[in-house]
């Protein structure tokens, strides 16, 4: 498999520079809720109330892994029973989602933005219909962001902060071609 591949693990789609024996080195109880590549070096596997932070260049899990998520190892997260998903917005923020809610997070800050969890609503997150939360999200690097739930996704525009007219569409083999068997 070359790097900077789409890998779908147990329905959660997220793009990374991994190889296929690092990915299937990681092996949680359950399967990860969100996988986010952090942009330095770091990507986070999450799963329950635990997490792993992988060095993407040796290609393998830091020592000291599985932690638990909690205040003091991930700031302002209040949702230490596991999140629903998490994506790099690619601007030093990142997303934590967990059922209607989320968290804007400060990478460089290594903290919550104050003022959080809100809602997902029309005001938050124009034109994402899910109030009661999505399954997956990845940015896919070139100003759009993918949201998933069930067999459905929603592609959103970064930099005009709204959903795509005409979305969510279905997770089938017309949209997703190769994807989908």
């Amino acid at each position: 498999m070359k790097k900077n591949t789409l890998i779908v693990i147990a329905g959660l789609f997220f793009l990374m520079a991994w190889t296929t024996a690092s990915a299937e080195r990681y092996v949680p109880d359950q399967h990860p809720t969100g996988i986010v590549n952090w942009g330095n070096g770091k990507a986070y596997f999450f799963s329950g109330g635990q997490y792993i932070r992988y060095d993407i260049a040796s290609d393998k899990a830091d020592p000291g892994y599985p932690k638990n998520i909690n205040a003091e190892t991930w700031p302002g997260v209040i949702w230490t029973d596991g999140i629903d998903a998490v994506v790099n917005w690619g601007n030093g923020k990142a997303y934590f989602f967990k059922g209607g809610q989320y968290i804007r997070y400060d990478i460089k800050a290594d903290r919550a933005d104050p003022g959080y969890p809100k809602n997902i609503n029309a005001e938050t997150w124009p034109g994402v219909i899910w109030t009661d939360g999505i399954d997956d999200a990845v940015n896919w690097g070139n100003g759009k962001a993918y949201f998933f739930k069930g067999g459905q996704y929603i592609r959103y525009d970064i930099k005009a902060d709204r959903a795509d007219p005409g979305y969510p569409k279905a997770v089938d083999a017309g949209t997703w071609p190769g994807l989908i068997r």
